[in-house]
């Protein structure tokens, strides 16, 4: 995944930098930044280093127009950046979050919609992303050809 947080390293307008305020610097986050891995998250689990090297990056550029931030230029902790504006933050995607509801989209996906054309793939879920679909779903058994007995509440 290395080839990803090249890509995000390499779209940081280092010569713009420091022309844009801190409002500048949250859109372009927001809109390129976080928007890049987005399509990895969809079926790869990326390992926590990786999605911390890609934080390093937004934090970065958000606080001090970088590639690297220091503890004394980082204004709010990440994670309450990270969330939604009406809770108290900036509304940045959280990485790690965002892959995996993307993921688990795709378990709810293989259940409801037949007509895809990955549909017959046996696709591979972690524990976490499992637990996670089951905990934020029910099943209404209709004529039983979808529900799984074992796994389904």
């Amino acid at each position: 995944l290395q080839p990803v947080v090249n890509k995000v390293a390499g779209k940081l307008p280092f010569w713009k930098a420091w022309l844009m305020n801190k409002d500048g610097r949250l859109a372009f986050v927001k809109a390129v930044l976080s928007a890049i891995p987005i399509h990895q998250l969809l079926v790869l689990a990326p390992p926590r280093k990786t999605i911390k090297l890609l934080e390093k990056i937004e934090r970065g550029f958000l606080w001090a127009g970088r590639a690297e931030a220091n503890g004394g230029n980082c204004h709010v902790n990440w994670r309450r950046v990270c969330r939604p504006v009406p809770f108290g933050g900036l509304g940045v995607h959280d990485l790690e979050r965002t892959g995996l509801v993307l993921r688990t989209r795709w378990q709810w996906l293989s259940r409801v919609d037949d007509s895809r054309a990955w549909n017959g793939l046996d696709l591979q879920f972690s524990p976490e992303e499992r637990a996670f679909f089951f905990a934020s779903t029910t099943m209404t058994i209709g004529n039983g050809r979808h529900a799984l007995f074992w796994e389904d509440r």
